[in-house]
């Protein structure tokens, strides 16, 4: 027979030792599937690479408490210029897309396009995300920010007359992919064309443009290679910058847990994992071309950089110039350069003071818990200890 004080005791601590473990399990309730939204086709890299890999670590980590489903090719709605809104209505839960194509939402995000800003693909974002908080944050209030990153530098693609001069530039129409880069191209004695990367194609093959202002990496992903003949480097243009973001109500309903773990596999680390990609596709794209006699690639002399750099330049400054009388800060602020002054300080005396083989792993991983306590975060620290 049992006693009642053990029938008492049964009954107190087997509803909290049930409910503790229920409180590790996935309600079924709460269970997500998430909406993912692009214009692209599914062989793009950011479809395989990016969006695929995302969601298949987001249901993984979560037990399948969280899932996403990817809607290619304009399926929840045609016209990549709309992306944006997409996400703010919620017509998709996460959209792809780029903030150029509404530069008057993205202002401050857009400076990123200008020449001579940053040298790549991942440096550009890195920097993205050191003003994220500070200074870009307020141009996503509507949605929550999943990544940001850039594509590699653009160049210039014609199909009959080839660019290997300043001077072949002028009079010519070009595909421009922003506003930002629609007055680099106009500094260039060009007439730039505002149109989404859906068009080049067909724009660039029937003659409505005459040259298109992107990346290699569309030269395999959006079968450039087959219209264009003649492919343009040397200038020092900015990197479109892109974007992965969520409808802020869905956000919002997402339990604590799942907010968690898209929180752990999103923001700068997935955004460089974007910007590697594109770097990487970008090449192999100029290798399709530099091969086989079809096509040719053409280098500018440092002479007609040089040329080319200074009236882009100039057009830079009256930008920035122009952005700073509507208010919007277009200019280094004097603390944020003494901070990364004195980051690259850091590890430049890191690096001579830095131990011999045999003990790096310990040093490592006892500087990258100091450098994040000191407020960096892990991919800057895990870059300075690179």
């Amino acid at each position: 027979m049992i006693r009642l004080s053990k029938f008492v005791s049964y009954a107190v601590i087997a509803p909290l030792v049930l409910g503790g473990v229920m409180a590790f399990l996935p309600s079924a309730g709460s269970t997500e599937e998430l909406k993912i939204a692009h214009f692209m086709s599914p062989k793009h890299p950011m479809d395989r690479f990016l969006m695929r890999p995302w969601a298949k670590e987001i249901a993984k980590i979560t037990n399948n408490d969280l899932t996403a489903r990817i809607y290619p090719g304009g399926e929840l709605g045609k016209g990549p210029r709309a992306q944006f809104k997409r996400a703010v209505d919620g017509i998709a839960d996460i959209t792809f897309g780029l903030q150029g194509y509404t530069s008057k939402q993205f202002p401050r995000t857009t400076l990123i396009e200008l020449p001579a800003v940053a040298p790549n693909a991942v440096e550009a974002t890195k920097r993205l995300w050191d003003i994220y908080d500070r200074y870009l944050a307020v141009e996503y209030k509507r949605v929550k920010t999943l990544a940001i990153w850039n594509a590699e530098s653009p160049i210039l693609m014609t199909k009959n007359k080839p660019i290997r001069k300043i001077s072949d530039i002028k009079g010519l129409k070009i595909r421009t992919p922003s506003k930002a880069q629609a007055d680099l191209i106009k500094a260039l004695g060009a007439t730039p064309v505002a149109m989404p990367v859906t068009r080049m194609y067909n724009a660039l093959n029937t003659g409505v443009v005459d040259a298109l202002m992107v990346p290699a990496s569309v030269i395999r992903s959006f079968k450039i290679g087959e219209v264009a003949k003649y492919y343009t480097t040397g200038l020092p243009f900015g990197q479109s910058p892109f974007f992965l973001l969520m409808n802020r109500p869905k956000w919002e309903s997402l339990s604590a847990s799942q907010k968690a773990a898209v929180n752990k596999t999103t923001g700068r680390g997935l955004s460089l994992k974007g910007a590697k990609f594109y770097e990487k596709a970008g090449a192999k794209g100029l290798k399709s071309v530099s091969k086989g006699g079809k096509h040719e690639v053409i280098s500018l002399s440092s002479d007609e950089v040089k040329k080319g750099t200074a009236l882009l330049i100039k057009a830079r400054k009256k930008i920035v110039a122009d952005l700073e009388k509507k208010g919007i800060p277009a200019k280094v602020n004097k603390d944020d350069l003494c901070q990364a002054v004195a980051k690259v300080a850091a590890c430049a005396l890191l690096a001579r003071h830095w131990p011999a083989q045999g003990s790096r792993h310990e040093a490592s991983l006892a500087l990258a818990g100091f450098l994040m306590r000191a407020g960096w975060h892990e991919a800057e620290a895990e870059d300075c200890i690179s």
